[in-house]
């Protein structure tokens, strides 16, 4: 399988372990993950993916140490990821209990939330950054 498929795979995998650890009975079959009434396919625009690529080149092109790039790579990467996966599993709850409300809440919602946050955390980061630099 290709890596984009690992990392949907991986996601559903951990989306299923985090709705499991609040009472959500499912089990992660590959992309799948499902319950006794709802299942959803992680597909490579479900991963934390898109918004990481932004956030790291924003983080790439910024003009500051390669040092301190390591340093907000590994802090987006695990705030987006751990983000990514509280929205799946929100999503999960809202397609299982409100259906009429999943497609607002993913198309609208969490898109265009995850993106602000990876904005907002580049700029955080930037901020600190030019702060560091000015110091």
């Amino acid at each position: 399988s290709s890596w984009m498929e690992r990392i949907s795979q991986w996601t559903a995998s951990w989306s299923s372990h985090g709705l499991n650890l609040f009472g959500v009975s499912t089990t992660a079959n590959g992309t799948i993950v499902s319950s006794n009434s709802f299942a959803v396919n992680i597909v490579a625009e479900c991963t934390a993916v898109g918004p990481l690529l932004l956030f790291m080149g924003a983080v790439a092109a910024y003009p500051t140490a390669w040092r301190s790039k390591g340093k907000g790579l590994l802090l987006g990467a695990a705030v987006l990821t751990s983000v990514n996966l509280v929205r799946i599993m929100s999503l999960f709850w809202i397609g299982s209990n409100y259906p009429r409300y999943l497609d607002v809440a993913h198309l609208l919602v969490w898109q265009t939330l995850i993106i602000l946050l990876a904005i907002v955390l580049w700029l955080f980061w930037a901020d600190r950054m030019a702060v560091a630099r000015n110091a």
